[in-house]
């Protein structure tokens, strides 16, 4: 049996784009980000013309969950829709060279690349963001440990592995600049843990019926019903304006 980290966290191109209502665009670049033993990792990065980005945002994938998933893959576009460069890595942990070495090589493994990501996107020009789902909450832990994320950065905590400790003090110590998402059945969904984080201040939008895997399962219309709530709280967390 896998006893590592992440036991509870599984869930199941080079064109312009426009950001809307104005004439800017942004564009696929190629990037050559090297993670955990010096070993490639999968990207998208998106930017815009020198010196039109209004910041830089950074993405992090869940363990099974990666850039083409809704849960990022439409933050990643509102972030460009709102001028952000945005680097979105896609996930690669969910191999068996990562599940079934040691925890202290997975965490080794899990710091590597997300500082690797981290660097190649942060700091830009303006503001910062960096949305993290599930274990890449615990990779967005250890960049706040690490102090690699600019102060003030605009944090998103989807799905976060709140059963570790060291995450919920990290939110908790960002609580100002942090939107926690969770849904009630997620197994990281505990009343104790959320009042713990409101009560430290956090912003936190609670999806009902939705699963780890940010899904309201065998329900289609309910899915995106949960995406489209997620989605208006994000961009009223990221714009102050009312949802």
């Amino acid at each position: 049996m896998r006893s590592g980290l992440f036991s509870l966290c599984r869930c199941g191109s080079g064109a312009a784009r426009g950001r809307v209502g104005s004439g800017m665009t942004s564009e696929t670049v190629t990037a050559d980000v090297r993670g955990f033993r010096g070993e490639a990792l999968p990207c998208v990065v998106n930017r815009h013309p020198p010196g039109e980005a209004v910041g830089a945002a950074l993405l992090l994938p869940g363990l099974g969950y990666g850039a083409r998933q809704p849960g990022l893959l439409y933050p990643a576009l509102l972030l460009d829709e709102l001028g952000f460069d945005t680097l979105t890595l896609d996930t690669r942990w969910n191999v068996p060279a990562f599940m079934d070495a040691p925890q202290a090589e997975q965490l080794a493994w899990l710091r590597a690349d997300v500082w690797a990501a981290c660097r190649a996107i942060l700091p830009g020009r303006g503001g910062a963001c960096v949305v993290a789902k599930s274990i890449g909450t615990l990779g967005l832990t250890l960049l706040l440990q690490g102090g690699a994320v600019p102060p003030g950065a605009r944090l998103v905590w989807l799905t976060p592995l709140l059963e570790r400790p060291e995450v919920r003090a990290a939110i908790a110590a960002h609580a100002a600049t942090s939107l926690v998402v969770i849904g009630t059945q997620d197994g990281q969904c505990r009343p104790g843990w959320l009042t713990e984080l409101t009560g430290a201040g956090v912003r936190v939008l609670v999806l009902d019926g939705v699963s780890h895997a940010l899904r309201v399962e065998g329900d289609v219309v309910g899915t995106l019903g949960a995406l489209h709530a997620l989605m208006r709280g994000l961009r009223a967390f990221l714009t102050g304006q009312a949802a």
